[in-house]
């Protein structure tokens, strides 16, 4: 059963009345199936477009549908809702069954929320089919919109975010909340697991290396990660939620994490929490990704927090140390061609390179074999050569800005989101 569209359709968590006698398998179908029925004709009545101002949002809670257990019938909520799982969609309808396929048979305590941005595909189906609570932006606004309006809707304590292209391990949001049982703890985040699926090399290399930083980087981080992480629903809110500034994927979530720490929260890494990232990268996907998309406005992000100093996931010493040897092992290579003797350089930037990060290409020797880990070196010196063109890139963008000068590129200056509704709330 579906709800028409544009409608709201409220629904709360309920249970049934107990029953003291002994039904048999068919009476207890039938009697949940009548019980699902009588709370839509309850709340079919409360239908109603709500506008979201400029994103223009239609919310759509699918009460009843055809998602079912084993025996076929539809789930029925016996519990409060405890996670509130939201998933940003643009296209792709078969890539979105595989990422919801996970959630099939999750426990009453786990709303799912779809959050639908600018759609070019009919998703509704697929929604129903899943028991998905929706939220719907008329036009495409990007993720942390997307995100920002699936967080209005949700109604659990935990907010716990999964990307439209990442399938979480079927034991990763309990593990989310098991972990944000400590009241000292704000937020978490996991990593992908290492087994993706693309064959290409670019894209077992990206996706393995993500998952060995995550996992390497230690028990505690100063940024959030919304491919696979979760935060208090109450700390999401007082900060903002994701900056709307940020109109396509980017470092939104990098952003919200320094805004949680520097309201006092603590975001922890849990590399058990495992997702399978679903990506295919190429290698300009992977330099556009390094510098544009990641590399320079994190670098201004750096500057903006004042946390040049940060030294977890992929801004360790080693790291910053490599981006130096790369750029030397370039310069060896570069004058070889004029003065052979410069290349007496290169070999020598290579094993600088190794020994700097010998444990990383282990991990690719140990995962995948010798030869691809010799393929990973010369990926990772231009991963190094990257970040060392987004370095300059977004320092010259930050002091323009600074100067008054706002370059293509440039983030804001300042960290606030009161133009988000969220905020605004």
């Amino acid at each position: 059963m579906r709800a028409s569209e544009g409608s709201s359709i409220a629904h709360g968590p309920g249970g049934e009345a107990s029953h003291r006698q002994n039904f048999g398998a068919v009476s207890r179908r039938r009697a949940r199936i009548l019980h699902a029925c009588r709370r839509l004709r309850a709340v079919l009545p409360q239908a109603a477009f709500v506008a979201a101002g400029k994103h223009e949002c239609r919310y759509t809670q699918l009460a009843v549908s055809s998602r079912t257990s084993q025996g076929g019938v539809p789930p029925h909520h016996t519990s409060v809702i405890r996670v509130s799982v939201i998933i940003p969609f643009h296209r792709n309808l078969g890539l979105l069954r595989r990422v919801l396929q996970p959630f099939a048979d999750r426990p009453d305590t786990v709303e799912l929320v779809l959050a639908v941005d600018g759609a070019t595909e009919d998703w509704r189906p697929v929604a129903a089919e899943f028991g998905a609570r929706s939220v719907e932006l008329a036009r495409r606004s990007g993720p942390a919109a997307a995100r920002n309006r699936g967080a209005e809707i949700a109604t659990g304590p935990i907010i716990a975010f999964v990307d439209g292209d990442v399938i979480a391990a079927p034991d990763a949001i309990a593990r989310m909340e098991a972990v944000l049982e400590d009241p000292a703890l704000t937020a978490v985040f996991g990593a992908y697991d290492e087994v993706p699926p693309e064959p290409g090399f670019f894209s077992q290399y990206k996706n393995l290396s993500h998952g060995y930083v995550h996992s390497t980087t230690g028990s505690r981080a100063r940024t959030f990660w919304a491919g696979l992480g979760a935060v208090r629903a109450a700390a999401f809110r007082a900060v903002g939620g994701f900056d709307e500034r940020f109109d396509r994927p980017c470092v939104e979530d990098i952003e919200l994490g320094y805004r949680l720490t520097d309201a006092g929260g603590t975001i922890a890494v849990d590399p058990s929490i495992r997702g399978t990232h679903l990506k295919r990268w190429t290698l300009w996907s992977s330099v556009r990704s390094d510098i544009v998309d990641r590399g320079i406005p994190w670098t201004q992000l750096l500057l903006r927090a004042g946390a040049t100093a940060q030294a977890d996931l992929n801004l360790t010493q080693t790291l910053r140390l490599s981006v130096i040897v790369s750029y030397l092992l370039a310069c060896f290579a570069l004058a070889g061609a004029v003065w052979p003797v410069a290349w007496l350089g290169v070999p020598a930037g290579l094993a600088a390179l190794s020994a700097l990060n010998r444990e990383y290409y282990a991990y690719f020797a140990r995962v995948r074999g010798p030869w691809f880990a010799a393929r990973v070196v010369l990926a990772h010196t231009l991963h190094h050569l990257c970040n060392g063109v987004s370095f300059v890139a977004g320092q010259v963008l930050y002091r323009a800005r600074r100067l008054g000068w706002q370059l293509p590129g440039s983030l804001p200056l300042d960290a606030a989101v009161a133009g988000n509704r969220m905020a605004r709330a």
